[in-house]
């Protein structure tokens, strides 16, 4: 594991040539329907800029994002198809065959939220008339429906990856990583 600057990291291949896969998550807001369209622009642009070093350094990678984020032949993930209580659909580019199951959201008895900055206050309707249904309570359920037992913060919570989708995805790349060493 590196911490360091990530964009600073992708430009140094003495370190990415360390590692088998390497894994990319930029920022989202841009793309998010949580920022207000009039904002979006106020945010980095770092998908293609990622892409571009991740292809450049030559080996396996990952780049994992919001719905309608720039990604390239993405795979969506959703909590209906690990039996979680959100649906949290992310986009996962790879360079690497990648399998993707079938979304399950009839099957899913309650969904809730993990995003913004609280629990549950009162159900939000959006200007369309949708709504975003429930949120989580509280950090505890949030870390219940999303099936992390380790943050307790809020906030890392509405930012987090449920670990199943990072399960399937380190499943397949192990995989791989094994097949083209046989």
């Amino acid at each position: 594991m590196v911490v360091g600057d990530a964009m600073t990291v992708l430009d140094c291949p003495d370190i990415l040539d360390q590692f088998d896969v390497i894994a990319a998550s930029p920022p989202c807001p841009r793309y998010s329907t949580a920022t207000p369209q009039a904002t979006r622009d106020k945010h980095p642009d770092l998908v293609p800029v990622v892409r571009a070093k991740l292809r450049d350094w030559g080996g396996d990678y990952v780049i994992e994002n919001v719905p309608g984020a720039p990604l390239d032949n993405p795979i969506v993930l959703c909590g209906s198809m690990f039996g979680l209580g959100v649906r949290r659909h992310r986009l996962f580019e790879t360079n690497v065959p990648m399998l993707q199951p079938e979304c399950d959201h009839r099957n899913q008895p309650q969904v809730w939220g993990v995003y913004g900055d609280h629990g549950d206050r009162k159900p939000v309707t959006r200007p369309d008339g949708s709504s975003r249904g429930n949120k989580a309570r509280d950090a505890a359920h949030a870390r219940e429906v999303m099936g992390i037992d380790w943050m307790t913060r809020w906030d890392d919570l509405a930012d987090a990856i449920p670990p199943a989708y990072t399960e399937w995805i380190g499943r397949q790349l192990i995989d791989q990583i094994e097949q083209v060493a046989a």
